[in-house]
């Protein structure tokens, strides 16, 4: 069990050293899916993980459980409020404003706009013949289609790109006792602009509300039901939603495209498809590898009773590959039938923004199947060349290139997709508790 331990330990201090490493789950799923390391129990089967996010007595607030909040700055006091970041009741309340903006008939409204917002990102890069799928796709897709979403006009993108990637970067960073007070001051400072431009947005909602959930929100905030700092959070939340983790996801997806040259055949008989194949890609990547919960109670599971005081890792990459939820669970099968995995969570802390992703992910697909007809479409990176995320929680790659010169002889690149053809070969704690 040792080795087990110095296996695992390795992994989570080291995760680009081996970003898929199918032999440590498969070792953690069959000798220990509960491990325990002290003060934390990594917990890597698919139905305990389920255990404990349904269980009563467990918290995303590290305080519950006397762990100090991770950041300092102003902007983590905000993303601190966000609806990921609360707990019960509080959570109940701030999810109940926003699922009514995330209604089967609301997102299937919204379905023209997300495959209109991918089509104009990709088109130009595939006329560019090559480009990088993170920083020119991945990056700025998620807060396109935020935008797209909230009416926000695309000459604002840009802007709102920066600071959602300044979000993202404060769910990662460690503002300690001994971080830097000029690097603290610069990041406020930066986080005051998108204050002062999501107030701004929140006032002219409220003086002219539309049918958007900003303004159902400053509604909301008169009504009493939210302060400032709730509504501050919650547009924020929204705007900077999918970064990291739709980002990697896509990323992940593409990547999977490359390798396997029979999903974009597949994707050109049957584009309808497309949801099931970025779905998979996410259960296979796991491109968020862990959460975490506090136990403000004992919590048994898989045979072991966690003590009130402890925290759960949740390792989530191992559980999407649990050979008693998935059969051969490190195949690539997108009619598989137990779709219910953990890539977007579960249970009261599931991905509202799940079926948005899925639906950008597969008009990305659909739109890179169709380009293969006329273009050779490859990625100069091998399985051991690519540079995969250097932090643990959330996975994926820094970059993947991909070249997308036109075919000899190839027509139009948005050619129908009954046409035949294939992509070309590729070249050969604290802050987790909060998912």
């Amino acid at each position: 069990m040792e080795s087990l331990r110095h296996e695992l330990a390795r992994f989570i201090q080291q995760p680009a050293a081996q970003q898929d490493p199918p032999a440590l789950y498969r070792r953690l799923l069959a000798e220990a899916p509960v491990l325990d390391l002290g003060r934390v129990h990594v917990v890597s089967g698919y139905q305990e993980i389920v255990t404990v996010l349904m269980h009563p007595g467990t918290a995303v607030d590290p305080t519950a459980v006397g762990l100090p909040r991770a950041g300092s700055t102003a902007l983590a006091r905000i993303v601190n409020r966000m609806l990921p970041m609360r707990d019960g009741a509080d959570h109940t309340r701030l999810k109940r404003l926003a699922t009514t903006a995330f209604s089967a008939r609301r997102l299937e409204q919204m379905r023209a706009r997300i495959e209109s917002t991918a089509a104009r990102l990709l088109d130009p890069l595939l006329a560019a013949g090559s480009f990088d799928v993170v920083a020119d796709l991945a990056v700025p897709l998620p807060v396109a289609v935020s935008c797209a979403i909230l009416d926000i006009p695309d000459s604002e993108q840009d802007r709102v790109t920066g600071w959602a990637q300044l979000v993202a970067r404060s769910l990662l960073d460690d503002f300690g006792e001994q971080a830097d007070p000029a690097h603290i001051a610069a990041l406020d400072a930066e986080f005051d602009e998108f204050r002062a431009y999501v107030e701004e947005l929140c006032a002219a909602r409220a003086a002219a509300p539309g049918d958007d959930l900003i303004s159902r929100l400053t509604v909301a905030r008169a009504d009493g039901r939210l302060d400032h700092d709730d509504l501050l959070a919650f547009v924020v939340m929204l705007l900077a939603n999918g970064l990291e983790t739709l980002t990697s996801g896509l990323a992940l997806a593409v990547w999977q495209l490359l390798r396997e040259p029979a999903l974009a055949e597949l994707l050109r008989a049957r584009p309808e498809r497309a949801e099931a194949v970025f779905d998979e890609a996410q259960r296979l990547g796991s491109p968020v590898r862990a959460s975490a919960r506090a136990l403000t109670g004992e919590v048994a599971v898989g045979g072991t009773v966690i003590p009130a005081g402890r925290v759960a890792l949740l390792l989530y990459a191992a559980a999407n590959r649990d050979p008693r939820r998935f059969a051969e669970p490190d195949r690539f099968d997108p009619d598989r039938a137990e779709l219910r995995h953990l890539a977007f969570g579960h249970g009261a802390h599931h991905c509202l923004g799940a079926p948005l992703s899925l639906m950008a992910g597969a008009a990305v697909l659909r739109g890179l199947a169709r380009a293969g007809e006329t273009r050779e479409l490859s990625t100069p990176l091998t399985p051991d060349t690519v540079p995969w995320s250097t932090q643990f929680v959330f996975g994926g790659m820094r970059e993947l290139p991909l070249r997308c010169p036109p075919r000899a002889g190839g027509g139009p690149d948005l050619a129908g997709p009954d046409v035949p053809g294939r992509l070309a070969e590729p070249a050969g704690l604290a802050g987790a508790v909060r998912g």
